[in-house]
This record gives structure tokens, sequence and C-alpha cells, in this order.
């Protein structure tokens, strides 16, 4: 991977770009940055990750080359309710990438998957680091399955890829880090809801929620203005389900 190449598609300017052949998570290294005292934006892309992380504490399998494993870091110094819906507008924003680079549309699985053919072809884990009661850096970790992957049995029928020419993988990392340093903070934006309800894997599908460990069967019927999942109980109630509370399962 070679980093002069993504910054010269980067339209961000003033952005620290580093490259790595492995790292165990960029997510973790760029926590490590911050712990540091780094204030620089960053954009960090690897090879490979030999412990890629995902939401829930679960691990996301990062060890194929023809991948693209990124963080970008923002240091936005706002209250923690000005950033609650940074996951959904990320899922639009790499969507978005995704289409400019590769002409592949995707789809979002609440709240922070993206799926093409019917497999899971992207994840994005968003993290805070705050202080005293603010949120000082955001840490947006991305992957995606760009071409050529193998994946563990666990995996099969689960996992795909973009299969697309893993020469767009620099012209990729760029376009999905423009997209995520445009973010705005705050409450989330029509534009940016309608796109994520027009792109939901979910809504009008019967899913299992988990929360607290216990299975629950309900109804996806629409996304909040804060980018909650609008469900209908088997019992005729109505809930909203919050990232970070709970998983999804689709049905069909």
């Amino acid at each position: 991977m070679l980093a002069d190449v993504i910054t010269k598609n980067l339209k961000k300017e003033n952005v620290k770009t580093i490259c790595l052949e492995s790292v165990d998570s960029t997510n973790t290294f760029a926590r490590s940055l911050i712990n540091i005292g780094e204030k620089s934006l960053l954009l960090i892309a690897a090879d490979r990750q030999t412990g890629g992380r995902g939401r829930n504490g679960k691990s996301f399998y990062s060890e194929n080359s023809g991948s693209v494993y990124m963080t970008v870091v923002i240091h936005p110094d706002l209250p923690f309710e000005d950033t609650v819906g940074i996951t959904t507008a990320a899922a639009v924003a790499v969507s978005r990438a995704v289409e400019s680079v590769t002409g592949k549309s995707t789809l979002i699985k609440w709240v922070n998957d993206l799926y093409c053919g019917g497999r899971k072809v992207c994840g994005i884990l968003c993290e805070a680091v705050a202080r005293e009661g603010r949120v000082k850096s955001v840490i947006i970790g991305v992957g995606i399955n760009l071409s050529d992957c193998s994946f563990p049995g666990e995996l099969d029928g689960i996992a795909g890829t973009l299969d697309c020419d893993a020469s767009l993988k620099e012209q990729l990392i760029a376009a999905v880090a423009d997209e995520l340093f445009s973010l705005n903070f705050g409450a989330l934006d029509e534009k940016t809801l309608d796109e994520y309800r027009r792109k939901s894997l979910v809504i009008g599908k019967r899913i299992d929620y988990y929360f607290n460990g216990q299975k629950n069967t309900a109804t996806a019927i629409g996304i909040d203005g804060c980018g909650g999942l609008i469900i209908k109980n088997d019992d005729g109630t109505d809930d909203v389900l919050r990232s970070g509370e709970i998983s999804v399962r689709v049905n069909g």
C-alpha cells in the first residue's frame, strides 16, 4: 500500500497518513497515538490486522491483504449528545464512498454493517475518547472486503467481497476518509437519514434482537430521527432500539 497514492487522492488537507503492513487493530493503534497527545487529523491504514475488533467486543476477521482496513480520527471536542448519531452517519458516508469508487451499491444492516449481494462486505466501529464529560476524539474504524478474500469456515455464507479490482484500494481508502472527515456532528440531517432509510437492509423484515442476553423477535418498521431502529414486537407494542444496546439478526 502506498501512502503517497492515498495522500494524492485525498481532498482533505492537513491529514497525517500512516500506512502499516500489519497491526493488531488500526483503532487500537489510533487510540495509542491519542493517548500520547496526538492532535492531528489521522488516517491509518494497514494491509492486515491480527486483532481486528467489531462491536460488542466481537472479533473482526481482517487478515486479507486485498481488503481495506483503516481508521480515521477526528477531534470534535463536543458534548456526548452531539456525537450519538455518528455511527449512522458513518455508515452512509462509507456507502457513498464505496459506490463512487467501485460502482457497487450497498445496503446497511442496522446499525453499522454494509451488505452487497446478500453478504457482509464492510464493518464499521466508532469509538469515542472522552474526558471531563466531552468527546475529545472520535475513532472511526472501517473494514471493507474488496477482492480476493478467503474467510474462516465460520464466516461461510456470511462474509463476502465487493469483487472489485484490488488496484482501487488506495483510491477507496482516500474516498472513505474524505467522506468521514466531512461528517457533521450534532443532530442527524434529513438527507443523511433519508439515505440511511433508503439503504436499510432491515426495514420491513422480521428480526431477532438480543438484549441483556435474551432473544426477542419483532418486525423492523423504521428509523427514527436519532438513527434508532423502530420495531413492533409480537405483542403489538412499539420500541426503539439504540446502538450499543443490542445486536440484530435479520430473519428475511
